[in-house]
């Protein structure tokens, strides 16, 4: 609907209505300018938000890459600890038979001598 000034009643402040907005003929370069830098300030803050969602995207890539290869190297630092638990699992097995064999070969130099036998005797309860 538009109105014209020319049928608008007169009187001060003649309105004007364009485009379904309502206009006043003295302020209309002024709302037009209105208008006009509300649309300039909503583009402003679309181009913003697209380059703070670009930057937090790349963050969030940063983090997830950060996090992978932390991942990975965490992988490799338990495989080597299982790695280095078996090897000791393996030796403590051993440990009863080798413990057996010294034993017998101090046990054999212990009586060979009379006073290393004491010694032993005493410190090994043999």
């Amino acid at each position: 609907m538009q109105v014209l000034a020319a049928d608008a009643p007169s009187g001060s402040g003649e309105l004007l209505i364009m485009n379904d907005l309502p206009v006043y003929k003295r302020g209309r370069n002024k709302i037009q300018e209105a208008i006009e830098e509300a649309e300039q300030k909503k583009r402003k803050n679309e181009i913003k938000n697209r380059i703070s969602a670009a930057k937090s995207r790349a963050r969030s890539q940063e983090h997830t890459r950060f996090l992978e290869e932390k991942v990975e190297q965490l992988r490799n630092e338990n495989a080597l600890l299982k790695k280095l638990l078996s090897l000791k699992v393996a030796a403590a097995e051993r440990l009863p038979e080798e413990r057996e064999v010294m034993q017998r070969e101090k046990g054999k130099t212990v009586f060979r001598t009379g006073r290393t036998a004491h010694i032993g005797a005493a410190i090994y309860g043999d």
